[in-house]
């Protein structure tokens, strides 16, 4: 149903969105642009600038005025980009390379820009030009996604209703559709979460299940190399195969997957020192790691309230506030995901806990650590130094918080009572439905009409 009915809005949006128009996708394009050329670490140029060598055509894509003006401006059209008198397709590849700025994404991991990278080889060597290049990208990681994202669904024992609803939030669709690394992070942590605790899986032995758990947590890894915030999400699951109850040789997979979360720690004190350059200008991390060991109450006070009292607004965020997060969807199908969203994680943890007890709340807590991770990452990397406030937190980092989540709720019942079952399901697949409809004509609206 997924596959029929949700996977297609995603190919859509590929084509609908203008290029650049998800977040962050200028440095983006050009990470994906240094993985293809093999440059897999940041660099710096004199200034003390972080970013890479960039090829030529890369640079001056990103830097048509028109895709920039669209970006920062909520009533600005599509058809800004062709009255610059520039026509984008006339940008082709050639050996050139210069220096882009991209200290957002040049400290991230190569990993998950891969499928992109791909893409921008495949287009090259079929003689595409720049512009092209990105939508074969963007198609490919589409597609990716897609498959990622029904197998996840397909194999899943737990929390499959709720998965398909996570999976179908138009912020979701919305960055599969894209050549951010998010897509793919999400994706992949749907389908690693889906493999590890797979019953059939778990309850086997052999070369076979061995590869496949190995395979769940190198998928799952992608999430925490790609937002390092994520890294507990990882722990969580990574115990889960050495403790799975019915297992009884999960240290096989526990060792190689302890070996992961080590290179993932000698890849963060390898990019520490890029990590630690301003992102912007009013932001310091080296400045604001130092306040924050001469003031700890700020941790509580700061990054755990603003956790805390931005639940609504990240919760709009993470269902779908597209383009620039300037693209708000209608407040039915912002009401709909709620509902659906809290009255089915409300229900499935309180069975959860009832069922499972200290398991249960052992995974809530890790839950809310994660958040807690995500919003301390953004009040050192993106908040200017003593603020009283936490700068740069988005609702699609919450994203695989949920996936997690989504471990823990019982939908039993919908097994047991297959005439409910039906009516649930067709509901939940026609409410989400309806949702990416409506997506769709918001991005129309913001960039067309």
């Amino acid at each position: 149903l997924w596959g029929f009915f949700i996977a297609p809005f995603v190919i859509v949006m590929v084509f609908f969105t203008p290029p650049f128009q998800v977040p962050d996708e200028f440095s983006h394009f050009a990470k994906t642009d240094q993985v293809s050329r093999g440059i897999f670490m940041p660099g710096m140029d004199k200034d003390s600038v972080v970013g890479n060598q960039t090829s030529a055509g890369v640079k001056k894509l990103i830097e048509i005025k028109g895709y920039n003006d669209i970006a920062s401006n909520k009533e600005m059209k599509v058809d800004a980009i062709t009255s610059n008198n520039v026509r984008p397709s006339g940008i082709l590849w050639d050996h050139k390379t210069e220096f882009v700025k991209n200290n957002n994404t040049a400290p991230y991991f190569a990993a998950g820009y891969l499928v992109q990278g791909i893409g921008l080889l495949i287009s090259k060597n079929i003689g595409l030009n720049v512009i092209s290049s990105f939508y074969f990208s963007r198609y490919l990681v589409a597609f990716v996604c897609i498959v990622f994202s029904f197998f996840a669904i397909k194999i899943y024992n737990y929390g499959k209703l709720m998965m398909f609803v996570i999976l179908s939030f138009p912020m979701t669709l919305f960055e599969y559709a894209s050549v951010s690394q998010d897509g793919i992070l999400i994706a992949s942590a749907a389908l690693g979460i889906a493999i590890i605790t797979n019953d059939d899986i778990q309850e086997k032995s052999g070369k076979k299940y061995y590869l496949l758990r190995l395979s769940g947590l190198l998928l799952l890894s992608l999430a925490v190399f790609g937002k390092p915030p994520y890294v507990l999400i990882y722990v969580y699951f990574l115990f889960s195969v050495l403790f799975y109850r019915r297992s009884g040789n999960g240290l096989s997979v526990f060792v190689p997957g302890l070996v992961i979360l080590g290179v993932f720690v000698l890849w963060c004190v390898a990019v520490a020192p890029y990590a630690r350059i301003p992102l912007i200008t009013e932001a310091n991390p080296a400045a604001q790691i130092v306040y924050i060991k001469n003031n700890p109450v700020v941790l509580g006070d700061v990054v755990l309230r603003n956790a805390i009292n931005n639940v609504d607004a990240l919760s709009k965020g993470m269902f779908g506030i597209l383009g620039w997060l300037d693209t708000k969807l209608s407040s039915n199908s912002y009401l709909i995901m709620k509902l659906l969203v809290y009255v089915m994680t409300v229900a499935g943890l309180v069975v959860s806990v009832y069922k499972k007890r200290y398991y249960a709340l052992m995974s809530i807590l890790i839950a809310l650590l994660s958040l807690f991770l995500i919003s301390l990452t953004l009040y050192i990397s993106w908040t200017p130094v003593g603020q009283g406030s936490v700068e740069g937190v988005q609702g699609r980092y919450m994203i695989p918080v949920f996936l997690m989540i989504t471990y823990l709720l019982c939908e039993d019942w919908l097994k047991k009572h297959k005439i409910y079952s039906k009516a649930v399901v067709a509901t939940v697949v026609f409410l989400m439905y309806a949702v990416g409809l409506s997506s769709l004509f918001s991005i129309l609206q913001r960039y067309y009409i």
